[in-house]
């Protein structure tokens, strides 16, 4: 099959096409034809190779951490999805293979696609959705009349959690910059902070949740924030900082969890349910081709994307 793969960890040159073998199908798996793809930060740090601590990939690789496509056949033991089947999934960081023409899917991992989204479109959706939806309905649920700050609120995982907390009836608080003010708005915010002009950290405010999105702000700073018995979720820090934060969190009331989200096909089944009932919607950047991948990588190391970037296996 067709892929966009590496033989070695890298700058964006490492990307070259390639044939390479289909999956071999497990007996819980489906071969899926990918339509749809996406780039997230993480998905340039395994290529990188900063994650090789964690992640050993076998080279050559096909990378790609989200997936979406059509069913074209199934293991023995699937049970919930058919050839023909619309699905996608997050594949996790050990996984891969978004970027490839076919790739296995555990049937544990997918869920099917909302008849309203776009199957190459439906590719974005989820790492970052699932993020933002694990974080406020397992690590920090949030109930009504909660006060949650969103740093980083109009980036990937930010435009979903402006959506779920707003369906979670709570009073959202979100922080970027002067020009993505009126996105964050239309997609629900309450308060709208430009962190240019405007040190969150500063706030006498406190908050019930705070989902950070961004790097380089301490998670002491921001458990000041916080009301007694809040958290806050940290996506973005410091695998370093791990230690200090168990110790912080065994002498306050004030938590923070540092998380990374599963793979995990019923998570993302919830969130399919939001979207169907329009309650939440996609904020996409750009869809690249496929051949553009390289572009695309350079693009999420820029930063500054609005939503997500995606990736159209064409």
């Amino acid at each position: 099959m067709k892929a966009m793969l590496i033989r070695k960890y890298g700058d964006l040159d490492v990307f070259e096409w390639g044939e390479v073998d289909p999956p071999i199908l497990k007996e819980d798996e489906m071969l899926v034809k990918v339509y749809g793809s996406s780039v997230n930060p993480v998905d340039a740090s395994i290529r990188k190779g900063y994650l090789k601590s964690f992640v050993r990939l076998k080279l050559p690789a096909v990378l790609g951490v989200d997936a979406s496509g059509e069913v074209v056949k199934v293991g023995k033991a699937v049970r919930k999805f058919s050839v023909g089947d619309k699905v996608y999934a997050f594949m996790g960081i050990s996984n891969n293979g978004g970027y490839g023409e076919f790739i296995s899917i555990p049937e544990t991992f997918a869920a099917k696609v909302p008849d309203n989204l776009d199957l190459t479109e439906a590719g974005v959706v989820p790492g970052v959705g699932m993020t933002a939806y694990e974080a406020f309905t397992v690590h920090a649920p949030v109930r009504k009349g909660m006060k949650v700050l969103i740093i980083g609120a109009t980036g990937g995982v930010g435009t979903y959690a402006i959506q779920i907390a707003k369906h979670l009836g709570a009073e959202v608080t979100a922080v970027c910059s002067s020009e993505k003010i009126n996105l964050a708005r239309q997609l629900g915010a309450d308060q709208l902070v430009d962190y240019r002009s405007e040190n969150i950290l500063n706030t006498n405010e406190r908050y019930d949740v705070i989902l950070n999105c961004v790097r380089g702000i301490g998670f002491g700073k921001l458990k000041r924030l916080l009301k007694p018995g809040g958290k806050s979720i940290v996506i973005a820090g410091s695998p370093l900082e791990l230690p200090l934060i168990k110790l912080s969190n065994l002498f306050s009331s004030k938590k923070t969890v540092p998380f990374f989200v599963k793979t995990d096909g019923a998570v993302l089944e919830n969130l399919s349910q939001l979207i169907r009932a329009c309650h939440v919607k996609l904020v996409i950047d750009r869809i690249y081709s496929w051949k553009d991948l390289p572009e695309a990588h350079a693009r999420v190391e820029k930063g500054g994307i609005t939503g997500k970037i995606g990736i159209a296996i064409d």
